[in-house]
């Protein structure tokens, strides 16, 4: 079984950074499948939830299909409280691109505007360069797409952190963070 290692973690702490309206990201290789979520800063009814998955499915469906290809796995679930909102997108990691992650959250930011939440930068990044995070990123999601990670792992935000946990699957419990 490979280990999965530091370059793992750092490239989804990169991806985290380069989009920091990303609330989190999960990866879950047994399943072949990545859950984006992103944080709002309102309740949405049901009919607002269903108008907010439909765009999603519209515009991920619609970038694929410029490029002759279509999900075989697109989920958008949106749960509410009294004043926040979590919209889960799951995708199959396959198809999955940077590309469909800049357009959903230039969607997300259009048409919620200062409601989305945006996690404020560690305070090590200062000038970072912006090429430099894009390719990271994009070997960010190659990684999550790496048919040999056996591992899940969820990365999220914390304050000014990104913080990454390997899951370990025969216990669905948290294995120890690493920054």
């Amino acid at each position: 079984m490979p280990v999965e290692n530091a370059d793992t973690v750092s490239l989804v702490c990169a991806l985290l950074v380069r989009f920091p309206e990303l609330a989190s990201i999960r990866s879950l290789p047994a399943e072949r499948t990545v859950r984006l979520t992103f944080a709002l800063r309102q309740r949405t009814d049901k009919a607002a939830q269903r108008a907010i998955a439909e765009s999603i499915e519209d515009h991920i469906s619609g970038l694929l299909l410029l490029g002759k290809d279509e999900p075989a796995m697109l989920r958008v679930e949106s749960e509410s409280d009294r004043s926040t909102t979590f919209v889960h997108v799951t995708r199959d990691s396959e198809s999955f691109s940077k590309d469909e992650l800049e357009m959903l959250v230039a969607l997300l930011r259009d048409r919620f505007g200062d409601a989305l939440v945006r996690n404020p930068l560690p305070d090590d990044h200062f000038d970072a360069d912006p090429a430099a995070q894009d390719e990271a990123a994009l070997y960010a999601i190659e990684a999550l797409r790496d048919p040999t990670q056996s591992k899940s792992l969820v990365g999220f935000h914390e304050e000014k952190h990104v913080l990454v946990y390997f899951l370990k699957t025969s216990k669905k419990s948290k294995a120890p963070a690493r920054r």
